[in-house]
């Protein structure tokens, strides 16, 4: 038996059926689980699965839309015990705070313990404007906040770094690429990675030579140009890049994470959420471009040159709210919102002085009548109740369709979500926004836009009622996608490849770029033994 053979493995059984399937709802299969609790453990794991030649899924929350953590056979390693904060202070050498913590924390977690922490009582606590005098006074040190903010909560923080995860929030304040400081990272082969940013660059041929155990490792990074746009698809590369990168966004296809040190950030004093109700979809393609334009002209304060977040709801989006609002009943989460609004836009602003809130409220009744809106047909607030009811009114959406291809999964086992995850540069928002409406209004499918359209990051969303219907739906995002490839934008641009999206990674980087990516695979993982299927 395979419990014999490694205390920690568990033959599969249905006791772990919610493990073989993700928020895609492609379902999979393995041999066995388990369920390590620290470094040791995922290094003992990772060194019978290389002797064993067993192929490894990494399982996070499970959150994921690409069918990443479903495994396909073998061990199946879920880190979902390796949930610990590990610590949090701060770093005089680089001037900055930071939280280190297992994997398997989830998101809404961290958040929770950053809110708790009395910042004045840890032991490194030591405010970076008031220099290194512990006798200095810190009672204005800001509370600290970690800034990516992907819709799902329960998403677990190695995931997150996995797929370079990010949300509303990357448009003012980056991914989570921009706020990982250091990693330690398991190997198929049972060694252990410790890279801190800034310990390891690519040289000048654009070679990476790495002290590994007794061994070096000795790679070339992809030669391939990524999009000048938010993006998470393939392995990260640009001249001079930092070893830390490359794992960043890799799926899970080249190590495993055992310990992660993130970068936080003081909290702004003030945020002011605002939710628009529009007229149409143009008046809200308007509006976006007014608040990057307007914003940097008759704003003085940079920080706040444009919103910090910028989120797009469709009128599809919208009945489907309504819909779902209606099923529920009176009880039901989603707020009520202006029935005549066919477009609705949240924004967040941050800033530090309490006036700028009115520069702010002035500009926007500036604006919104170029846009048919106005400030009386929006919501508006800064307080925390406030706008989680904005912000719950956007996440209800992703909720609602995820729910309704569970349900229709029932009867079309086939079918897994189809929602896309591109972004172009900002100079083509309406081209393909035109190009979304003008090729799926003829299709017969029903479908919905929503997301990030600060980044120009929109999921278009079909919701298949047949098994042809969604045959349909994959010719569509791949005719979608080449041309987004056209436009110089990406096929992934949060969410990541995964099992679901590798022939769509193949349209962008090409086949060459796929063989260099394959290359790096085989210099950490020789057999291919570690996440098979994902990317490649």
């Amino acid at each position: 038996m395979i419990e014999d053979i490694h205390p920690l493995i568990h033959p599969m059984n249905d006791t772990y059926v919610d493990y073989l399937s993700d928020e895609s709802r492609l379902s999979g299969w393995a041999k066995a689980i388990a369920f390590p609790e620290s470094a040791e453990d995922v290094i003992s794991l990772l060194s019978h699965a290389s002797r064993a030649k067993m192929p490894v899924t990494v399982s996070g929350g499970r959150t994921g839309l690409t069918g990443a953590s479903v495994p396909y056979g073998g061990l199946l390693l879920s880190l979902e015990k390796m949930n610990r904060i590990l610590g949090a202070g701060f770093d005089p050498l680089k001037n900055g705070w930071y939280v280190r913590l297992q994997p398997g924390v989830l998101l809404k977690d961290l958040n929770l313990f950053l809110h708790q922490t009395d910042w004045r009582k840890t032991s490194t606590a030591v405010a970076p404007d008031v220099g290194q005098n512990p006798c200095c006074a810190i009672a204005a040190l800001p509370p600290l906040f970690y800034p990516p903010d992907p819709t799902e909560d329960t998403a677990q923080i190695g995931g997150n770094v996995a797929t370079n995860a990010s949300g509303a929030r990357t448009l003012g304040f980056g991914p989570t690429r921009d706020y990982v400081r250091r990693l330690k990272i398991a190997l198929i082969t049972g060694e252990i990675l410790d890279i801190a940013r800034g310990d390891f660059c690519a040289d000048d041929n654009g070679w990476f030579k790495v002290p590994c155990g007794n061994r070096n490792l000795s790679f070339a990074i992809p030669g391939y140009s990524l999009p000048d746009t938010k993006n998470t698809a393939g392995y990260y590369s640009r001249p001079g890049m930092d070893l830390i990168d490359l794992f960043i966004g890799s799926e899970g296809t080249l190590g495993v994470f055992t310990e992660i040190e993130l970068r936080l950030s003081p909290m702004s004093a003030h945020v002011l959420g605002v939710m628009f109700f529009l007229p149409s979809i143009p008046d809200a393609v308007r509006l976006v471009g007014l608040l990057r334009k307007e914003n940097t002209i008759k704003m003085s304060a940079p920080e706040i040159s444009m919103p910090r977040a910028m989120e797009y709801l469709d009128p599809h989006a919208l009945d489907l709210l309504r819909e779902k609002r209606l099923e529920d009943g009176p009880g039901s989460p989603i707020p009520a919102f202006p029935d005549l609004a066919k477009a609705a836009l949240y924004c967040e602003w941050f800033f530090d002085k309490e006036e700028t809130g009115d520069e702010i409220c002035a500009l926007l009744d500036e604006l919104l009548p170029r846009v048919h809106g106005s400030l009386d047909d929006s919501w508006a607030s800064s307080d925390p109740e406030g706008m989680e009811k904005m912000r719950s009114l956007r996440h209800a959406v992703p909720e609602t369709v995820n729910s309704m291809i569970g349900r229709i999964k029932s009867t079309h086992p086939g079918i897994t979500k189809l929602g896309t995850d591109f972004a172009v540069p900002d100079a083509y928002l309406e081209t393909v926004m035109k190009l979304y409406y003008d090729t799926l209004d003829g299709s017969g499918l029903k479908f919905l836009l929503f997301g990030h359209i600060g980044n120009n990051h929109i999921h278009v969303n079909i919701l298949p009622r047949s098994q042809e219907e969604y045959d349909q739906g994959k010719k569509i995002y791949e005719t979608l996608a080449l041309e987004v490839i056209r436009l110089g934008g990406t096929v992934a641009a949060e969410h990541g490849i995964g099992k679901l999206k590798k022939h769509l990674l193949r349209l962008m980087l090409g086949a060459n770029g796929i063989q260099q990516m394959k290359r790096i695979k085989q210099v950490f993982d020789p057999h291919n033994l570690l996440n098979p299927e994902n990317l490649f």
